[in-house]
C-alpha cells in the first residue's frame, strides 16, 4: 500500500483557510473510514458473481482503512468503519438486492477520495460553512 505523508496532506495550510487543520484531518479520516466500509460491503456483494471485482474492492477498502488509520489510529478507524457498515446496511434494508442505493451514494465520491486524498484534504481545508 502507498503511504500518505501526513505532512503532505496538511502542507497547503494557510490562515485564510476556513477549517482548522485538525478538523480537516478528522473529516478526511472519517470519510476514508466510511469508504473502507463501503468497499468492504462491495467486496461482499461481488464475491459470488465477480471474484476479481470483489478482490479489487477489498484492496481499495484496505487502502482507505490504512489512510484513515494513519490520520487517526486503528481503534478510531475500526469504530468508524463498523459504524459506517451498520448505517449502510440500514440504508439498503439489510437486502443485497438494494446495493445500487450504496453505489449511487458512495461509489464516485469514495473512488475520488481514495485515489487522491490530498485533493480531498485541500477541499476540507478550503471549506467554509
Amino acid at each position: 500500500m502507498m503511504k500518505i505523508g501526513l505532512a503532505l496532506l496538511i502542507l497547503p495550510i494557510g490562515s485564510a483557510m476556513a477549517y482548522e487543520p485538525d478538523r480537516a484531518v478528522t473529516n478526511l479520516a472519517h470519510e476514508l473510514a466510511e469508504c473502507a466500509g463501503f468497499y468492504t460491503l462491495s467486496a461482499m456483494a461481488f464475491e459470488a458473481q465477480a471474484p476479481e471485482l470483489s478482490e479489487k474492492s477489498r484492496d481499495i477498502g484496505a487502502t482507505a482503512f490504512y489512510y484513515s488509520k494513519e490520520l487517526t489510529n486503528e481503534m478510531v478507524t475500526r469504530a468508524r468503519t463498523e459504524m459506517a457498515v451498520k448505517s449502510m446496511m440500514k440504508e439498503i434494508d439489510y437486502d443485497a438486492a438494494n446495493y445500487s442505493i450504496l453505489l449511487n451514494k458512495y461509489a464516485d465520491r469514495c473512488s475520488e477520495i481514495v485515489a487522491d486524498p490530498t485533493a480531498r484534504m485541500n477541499y476540507w481545508l478550503q471549506r467554509k460553512d
